[in-house]
């Protein structure tokens, strides 16, 4: 059987199942039935990929080199309800339990963790299949062996599907997010930059250096938009790029799932 990575977005998984129980107003059980029906996702999951490999990539509490460069990062999101946030590491055990490989490291963000295992096991040839709703992941899509699967959506994404959706290449993103902001992230764009001006501007040229080298060829209005924001679009592609230089000290050998 080839070779296939099953990287689960636990932090993303779990609260939306969670969310999804709202009318549960016992917090103890509507813990107990999201870590059961979480169980329940992960083992459909199994049977619809059929992973050699698999990981489920928490989230560490606590500031992210993010928050360092950018202390506005994320701030205002709407906060994990505290039983839920306390009982991470119990769905961690359940998972365990079940035979599912789990990984949290401190100061890193899961979504960081999942693209530098994705990326250095789809160089080794090894299909990797993100299961997140998250879209910062379609910037790792160029890669023919990664793919995205949104859960609750029942959809799969790849590098032909990048460009219907937001009209520029995977590689392009971070660039066109830079633009336009990623306001899920509270991450900045050039105000009065939008998707459609945004696309317009990168017909062009593509990345942000090359826009601000030649930003007279622009008409007078975008280039006022882009006056003053250079550093700025710098900064907001550094926060919405991946790392997928992560030192995990996990080894792909490690996450090999082997059912009871």
């Amino acid at each position: 059987m080839d070779k296939r990575l099953l990287i689960i977005d636990g932090l993303n998984l779990i609260r939306r199942l969670y969310a999804a129980l709202e009318s549960e107003k016992d917090l103890d059980r509507r813990v107990e039935r999201t870590q059961s029906i979480s169980i329940d996702a992960l083992v459909k999951l199994i049977h619809q990929i059929v992973p050699s490999h698999m990981v489920v990539v928490f989230d560490s509490s606590g500031q992210t080199w993010r928050h360092k460069i950018f202390p506005e990062y994320k701030l205002g999101r709407v906060p994990m309800d505290d039983q839920l946030l306390e009982s991470l590491p119990d769905f961690a055990k359940v998972f365990r339990y079940n035979k599912i490989h789990c990984l949290r490291l401190t100061g890193w963000e899961a979504d960081d963790l999942i693209a530098t295992l994705a990326v250095k096991a789809a160089n080794k040839g090894v299909k990797s299949y993100i299961v997140s709703t998250d879209k910062g992941f379609t910037q790792l899509l160029d890669n023919e062996n990664i793919l995205q699967y949104d859960y609750f959506a029942k959809l799969g994404y790849d590098k032909v599907w990048v460009p219907g959706k937001y009209g520029v290449q995977a590689t392009q993103l971070a660039d066109y997010w830079a633009l336009v902001g990623d306001t899920t992230n509270r991450i900045p764009g050039v105000k009065g930059i939008g998707p459609k001006t945004a696309l317009s501007i990168m017909e062009t040229h593509s990345t942000i250096e090359s826009i601000y080298q030649n930003v007279t060829s622009f008409s007078d209005r975008i280039q006022h938009l882009l006056s003053d924001n250079y550093e700025q679009c710098l900064l907001s592609r550094r926060l919405v790029s991946l790392k997928v230089d992560a030192e995990i000290g996990v080894r792909l050998s490690q996450l090999v799932y082997q059912p009871t």
